[in-house]
């Protein structure tokens, strides 16, 4: 009788993963996070005021640039008082000709920098924009190919060195490369970020990427813009610097409600705007 109630139960396990699975609520999900580029942040004058806006935005994952040059003893510093804040730290790399290398020899070497970090590195935002090279523009899907290789390629090497990999990509890949963007989150990465600039369409423009990842069983991160307009042709359609944080967190309360909670988390692009937006 104890062996058919285990079975039972058993079966009713793997019916409710089987549900949750078809509602896309199985995959993992990241907390909400904030990018930062430069070194500033690093530097111990200015830690406060990057924990005081983590904690205001009630974010608790950073993609976190270090720079060429960020001392050891810095470094180190500085993931130690992230970790006593509770905050995951990502390093933030990546470059477009990045995204040219089938090998992705160049993420691989960011990957080993971020590994020589210390313990208090969880893995890498990979940052790599192949269409802004040349080369996209004589032949686009050309370029895909090797992006994916090199992404499927250091992905391997970051499980190797105990991190994760995180592609940040934007919404469009899946208008004109649909099939290779299903292998780059199926083989290419460990969570996937999405660069969904564009105001009223953030759950349109998420939601293949987004199924792929619960596919796949990995995390996907809705990144939203707050530059000021004009800043690399931004506009007040693709960032939210005129309308404010409250609008954001609105559109993601939408996000949401479409598309259900599971495996999807938010991030802000990036510390020195939203710390103005705080300000404000």
């Amino acid at each position: 009788m104890k062996k058919r109630w285990w079975a039972m139960g058993a079966l009713a396990v793997l019916w409710v993963g089987a549900a949750l699975l078809a509602r896309g609520q199985s995959a993992p999900a990241l907390g909400d996070g904030l990018f930062a580029w430069g070194g500033e942040t690093l530097l111990p004058e200015n830690r406060g005021a990057l924990t005081d806006t983590l904690a205001r935005l009630d974010a608790d994952v950073l993609y976190q640039e270090f720079p060429a040059g960020t001392g050891a003893e810095t470094a180190a510093e500085f993931l130690t008082d992230m970790e006593a804040a509770g905050v995951e730290v990502y390093c933030l790399a990546g470059a477009p000709e990045w995204g040219l290398e089938e090998d992705g020899r160049s993420l691989v070497e960011a990957i080993d920098r971020a590994a020589a970090l210390g313990p208090g590195v969880r893995g890498v935002m990979a940052d790599v924009e192949p269409y802004l090279t040349p080369a996209w523009d004589r032949d686009s899907d050309a370029v895909m190919e090797r992006y994916v290789s090199g992404m499927a390629a250091a992905r391997e090497h970051a499980r190797g060195r105990g991190l994760s990999l995180i592609a940040c990509i934007p919404y469009w890949y899946d208008n004109d490369h649909a099939d290779a963007l299903a292998r780059l989150i199926a083989t290419g990465c460990d969570g996937v970020a999405v660069m969904n600039y564009y105001q009223g369409a953030e759950a349109e423009h998420l939601r293949t990427e987004l199924e792929l990842a619960r596919r796949a069983g990995i995390p996907t991160v809705c990144v939203s813009e707050f530059q000021q307009p004009g800043t690399h042709d931004l506009t007040d359609k693709t960032t939210y610097y005129t309308d404010g944080l409250e609008a954001a967190r609105e559109s993601w309360a939408a996000v949401r409600e479409a598309l259900g909670d599971g495996g999807l988390s938010f991030a802000y692009h990036w510390y020195a705007p939203v710390r103005e937006l705080l300000e404000r």
